[in-house]
């Protein structure tokens, strides 16, 4: 549902206004934080896309047809879904076992590694219990200190 209206380019990155969400049912609106990135290069990633896409108003991303072909009509969660399956039997990943989730999840689960703290973790997701993304990182740190490291 992202418009290129969400989208403000910065010198640290990007801000994107999420303006209605799952954990955002009243329609409040939420500005997150894209930084510009050293490996994936999010920032150097949408510049490319903006360049295919144009700068004309309507959605950020655009729905492609069966054939491949892009559409003016905005991504739906689905298609979403479908891309990320798609690319993953590309590499290899069984695409029954990935979604849309799938990126949230591995974002945090990363996150979690990288020592990232539970407040900025939790602003990037915007899920409002705490409870939830402390799953994540118990799977991130399954193996971190065990009880058990010094004498197994």
């Amino acid at each position: 549902a992202l418009q290129l209206a969400d989208l403000e380019l910065v010198r640290e990155g990007l801000k994107l206004t999420i303006r209605h969400s799952k954990t955002d049912q009243e329609g409040e609106g939420q500005v997150i934080a894209v930084p510009s990135g050293k490996v994936l290069k999010p920032g150097a990633r949408l510049n490319e896309w903006l360049s295919v896409r144009g700068g004309g108003a309507g959605p950020l991303f655009f729905r492609t047809d069966a054939q491949g072909l892009m559409t003016k009509e905005p991504m739906s969660d689905r298609s979403v879904a479908r891309m990320i399956q798609r690319y993953a039997e590309k590499v290899g990943i069984d695409p029954a076992a990935v979604g849309a989730h799938s990126l949230r999840s591995g974002f945090l689960t990363e996150a979690a590694k990288a020592g990232a703290s539970l407040p900025k973790m939790q602003e990037v997701s915007r899920q409002k219990k705490v409870e939830v993304l402390l799953g994540y990182v118990r799977d991130a740190a399954l193996f971190d200190n065990h009880a058990g490291e010094s004498f197994l």
